[in-house]
């Protein structure tokens, strides 16, 4: 009953509020019912099955055609971001002339489409400072739901959380790649909450979040939340731009961490962490570990130097039995059954299928981004705008965080 509340309150409750507050507010939702995800919920036959995203996603475009006099002077390519995205997107569509897997090439070239347009909309309705704090916002709310969600299934494959996906990222690593960066923005809320209400609240969101990706038992995005979670300790810490306290805060802020890490973490999470070591010592050609994924990147370099533009969307799993060597556990496996494995990382997947250019545009996607960052904070520094200062910087954390968990996974 409660998740259902949830699911009605904050679609009809955002839909209100984009009529009259702000058209913002319909991305919100967007977000939200990412996360929400009803058919693959337990309580989503209680609901009437509707596409409930794509209804949002034609009010988003609604409300930018009525308010299209006040939010037309954000240019879509007036920023490097949108224009190396529709690179990569139009990279897609080219190797649809040559994929190894057409269908599957053009399946999932038409999600990425609508991710392209769906974005596009939502970069036009962000039209003010207060509209990106609400953005984040619906993002985070988003986070801790699937979190909370995940804290009720429990895990229920082995040491791992699984059938808590959303629609396009069924894969519980997939789920952790979404969660983590929502870490970044909960220690920034933690520290920047006006009272202790709100600083209560952040800690509980954040407790959830961490727990999930324990749950989960993702090494990757552990990894990208403790990447991106530094750099923003860091530059608080160091940073010449300070409040009152900033320092000690930073102390107590890393305290929390891991007084509240030795709470949540178990004994099968500091198993699977501890076991980084071993894997370390190099693969082993007896059975498939972790540390088997560099086999993956070389094959998957191996494969790119073949196909220097790409094979289409999973291009490496049809190949990959001719690309992962014999003498490896895996690459015998391969040979003798005939299957396919990933690449498992989404940075060697893009070079996989569509080539080297594709894995450039992808690069700078990230690399422009991190870069106007780096520009917002030399404004906000030279103007003395604290909050906004470390709002930019726990952006540029949660995508250190988002780019080094990706590097584990393929994304679909």
């Amino acid at each position: 009953m409660l998740n259902i509340l949830l699911f009605w309150s904050t679609y009809f409750g955002g839909i209100y509020a984009a009529f009259t507050r702000a058209p913002v507010f319909a991305f919100m939702v967007y977000q939200v019912v990412y996360f929400y995800n009803p058919p693959l919920r337990w309580w989503g036959d209680s609901i009437p099955t509707l596409s409930y995203s794509f209804y949002m996603v034609a009010l988003m475009v609604a409300l930018l055609a009525l308010n299209w006099k006040k939010l037309k002077h954000n240019k879509l390519l007036e920023v490097p971001q949108t224009k190396w995205i529709y690179l990569f997107l139009i990279l897609h569509l080219i190797a649809s002339l040559y994929a190894v897997l057409p269908v599957r090439h053009e399946i999932f070239t038409t999600y990425f489409l609508k991710l392209v347009i769906t974005i596009s909309i939502a970069y036009k309705l962000i039209n003010t400072r207060q509209d990106l704090y609400l953005a984040i916002s619906g993002y985070v709310f988003g986070a801790w739901y699937l979190s909370f969600y995940t804290f009720q299934i429990g895990r229920n494959s082995g040491d791992r959380v699984e059938g808590i996906g959303t629609v396009d990222s069924p894969d519980s690593n997939g789920i952790a790649a979404t969660l983590a960066p929502a870490v970044v923005f909960g220690i920034y809320y933690l520290w920047r909450s006006p009272n202790w209400m709100y600083r209560t609240l952040s800690l509980i969101i954040l407790a959830f979040l961490c727990n999930a990706l324990i749950l989960i038992n993702s090494r990757g995005a552990v990894l990208g939340v403790a990447v991106g979670g530094m750099y923003m300790m860091y530059d608080l810490y160091k940073s010449k731009l300070k409040g009152k306290y900033q320092r000690a805060t930073v102390v107590g802020l890393c305290l929390i961490g891991l007084v509240g890490l030795s709470v949540v973490a178990d004994d099968t999470f500091i198993e699977r962490f501890t076991s980084i070591k071993e894997e370390s010592a190099g693969v082993k050609e007896d059975e498939e570990t972790g540390s088997s994924r560099i086999v993956y990147w070389g094959a998957a370099y191996q494969l790119a130097l073949d196909h220097p533009f790409g094979t289409g969307a999973y291009g490496f799993n049809f190949y990959s039995s001719q690309y992962i060597p014999a003498n490896t556990f895996v690459g015998r496996q391969l040979r003798s059954t005939g299957g396919f494995k990933s690449v498992h990382s989404s940075w060697f997947s893009a070079l996989a299928e569509v080539g080297f250019l594709g894995l450039f545009a992808l690069l700078m996607i990230f690399l422009s981004c991190y870069l106007s960052a780096k520009k917002m904070k030399k404004y906000f520094f030279e103007t003395n705008n604290i909050n906004d200062y470390y709002l930019v910087t726990a952006m540029q954390g949660a995508l250190l965080a988002f780019a080094v968990t990706i590097g584990f996974f393929r994304s679909t």
